[in-house]
């Protein structure tokens, strides 16, 4: 979640831009005003995408259909490239599947958040398994310290 500026278009200015608030929750990204701070906030929206939608148009074209089940990896080139490994459910062979974007960090933003909101929706345990982790990790780091000489 977090604040943006969308860009509206605007007959007299060559661009004007308006502070929007964006938050993903499960598969959708909300588009808000304000941020949402109460659950029925949450069904006040401006606007709702599906982050399948967001993912897998390009210029309004759908590119392919695949299931997340089917994403097997994903890698990019660290300037303009990200590459899709799909596994056919039919034939189990990998598909590759190349993608070009000019602002590849912002697109590498939006896809990691995705990724993670999918896993703790997977795994509902995700989130705990992660805050007992990092408490184990802080706690083993503490203990080693008391023992140093």
């Amino acid at each position: 979640m977090g604040w943006c500026e969308a860009r509206e278009q605007d007959p007299l200015q060559d661009r004007v831009y308006s502070p929007t608030f964006l938050a993903l929750r499960g598969s959708c990204l909300y588009k808000f005003l304000a941020p949402p701070v109460t659950t029925w906030d949450w069904t006040r929206a401006e606007k709702t995408f599906s982050v399948y939608e967001i993912m897998c148009k390009i210029l309004k074209a759908v590119l392919w259909r695949y299931k997340f089940s089917q994403l097997k990896g994903s890698s990019d080139d660290g300037k303009s490239k990200i590459k899709f490994l799909f596994q056919n459910p039919d034939t189990k062979q990998i598909e590759a599947k190349e993608l070009e974007f000019s602002n590849l960090f912002a697109v590498l933003h939006c896809i990691h958040s995705f990724f993670a909101a999918k896993v703790a929706c997977l795994d509902p345990l995700f989130l705990g398994n992660q805050a007992t982790a990092s408490t184990a990790a802080s706690s083993a780091t503490t203990s080693k310290a008391k023992y140093t000489t």
